[in-house]
Formats: structure tokens, sequence, C-alpha cells
């Protein structure tokens, strides 16, 4: 399939907002916000081709949901040895869910919580089970990004084999510098360096240090890049208390387009 980056952002941006419904869903609405998601996924080629690439579930999907239902909280799903795994089974599991009809919340997700409210059940099961699947499809969606580059009107060619991108320049030429002079390929590497720091944050660090890069992404590659913006970005950057390995890609970074914001 054919993709520029742009395109890939408006697909994370779409599947950030329905994982985030789905995560926030009140439990008698569950079940529809459920079908909407697994919809949304089928419906989305560079995601569905990534699941399918991961493989078919082998399992008996009636007589593992059936059992896990039937043992009243006593059992939950497994998930898999390898990430292909996961990525397989989770899914399956979602889609017979829905196919089904399966209210989930007084059923499967039982196990999930040693609460006795059903919505703690139904965060549980978020938590544990679909969770897993929606960080397997953030990482792919954010590698294959790292690998196109920040210069969005070039087109790629994605495929999948065995869970895996592969990624390849539809265009003869390839833009080599931003609208303010900064070069495109050493700018692409910074900001991948600053990416692979980030394990170590907090979720609000990590959210916001994310945020922060993709400013620096879109201001670069604007044909009228907002420099406030862009410093306002390296602002936040700079106030997240990360380790020293991530507060020395941060610096190189600044170092890097700082001269070219004065």
């Amino acid at each position: 399939m054919k993709l520029n980056r742009k395109e890939l952002r408006k697909i994370q941006y779409d599947f950030n907002s329905c994982s985030n419904r789905l995560l926030q869903a009140d439990y008698g609405d569950y079940a529809g916000v459920l079908a909407k998601f697994v919809k949304y996924m089928d419906s989305t080629p560079i995601i569905n081709d990534y699941i399918c690439g991961c493989g078919s579930c082998d399992w008996n999907l009636e007589e593992e949901i059936k059992k896990v239902q039937g043992s009243y909280g006593r059992l939950i799903f497994s998930l898999g040895e390898t990430d292909e795994e996961e990525v397989r089974n989770v899914y399956a599991v979602l889609r017979f869910l829905v196919e089904t009809n399966n209210s989930v919340y007084c059923g499967v997700a039982i196990g999930y919580s040693s609460s006795s409210k059903w919505q703690d059940k139904i965060k549980g099961f978020n938590e544990r089970f679909v969770m897993v699947l929606i960080r397997h499809v953030e990482r792919y969606l954010t590698k294959i990004g790292i690998d196109m580059g920040i210069d969005e009107k070039n087109v790629y060619n994605v495929t999948v084999q065995n869970g895996q991108a592969i990624i390849a320049n539809d265009n003869s030429t390839v833009t080599a510098t931003t609208h303010i002079g900064v070069n495109a390929n050493e700018l692409e590497r910074l900001i991948a360096a600053v990416r692979t720091k980030m394990d170590t944050l907090t979720d609000t660090d990590k959210e916001t240090a994310s945020e922060s890069l993709e400013v620096i992404e879109a201001e670069i590659v604007s044909e009228k890049p907002k420099k406030s913006m862009i410093k306002t970005a390296i602002t936040s950057l700079q106030a997240i208390k990360g380790v020293a390995e991530f507060g020395a890609a941060v610096s190189a970074l600044i170092q890097f387009i700082g001269p070219m914001l004065s």
C-alpha cells in the first residue's frame, strides 16, 4: 500500500482515538465500542496487514472462551510466547467476542479484577489483555514513521512480511533539507535517538515528549514553520526529568536545531 507520513499520522491519530474510547467505555456500552474498534482495525489496511502478517490464531476460540467464561473468574486468557502470537491471539479473541455478541463484562472479564464492580472488570480486561494488542500496533506504526523520516511529501510503499514492515520510497528523489535549512537526514536521526531513550519515562512524560517531537517534526517540514511552536516544544522536552541518556539525546537535538531558530 502507498502511504506518506502525513497519512500515517492521521491513521495513528484515528487509532489512538478508537483505542482511548474503548479504554474509557462504560461496561454497558463496551460490546458496541469494541465492535467499532475491531471494525476500524479490519478496515485500515496498514493495521489489518500487520495483524494478518502475524499469522492465524490456532486456538479453538469457542472452547477457549467457554472455558474462561465458565470459570467464573478463576481463569484468564493466555497471550502467547512471542509478539506475533500476542497480536494474533488477542485480536482473534476480540473479533470472536464481537461476532458472538458477547457482553464481556459479566463473562470473560470477570477474572481480570478482584473487584465486584463490573466497570473494574472491564478496566482490568482492557489493561491486562486489550492493551497488549494496542501497544503492539502503536509500536508498529511508530516504527514505520521513524523509517519514513520527516518529509511528509514523500510517498512510500508499505508491505508486511511476518509482522514486519518493509518500506520502499516511491519517489525518484528525496528532499535533503527542510524549510529552515536543517539537514533532514541528521534531524531524523537525532529525533529517533530521543525516541529510543523514552522507555524509562513515566507515561505522562512519554506523552509530553512524543507530542513535542511531533510538533518539531510537523513544523520543520512545514512550508511556513512556526519557530515559536518549535521553541515551546523544545522547552517542554528540557523540562522532562529523564535518565542521563535521554537528557543527552535531547541536548544533541536542541544543539542541532537551536542555531536555526535565532
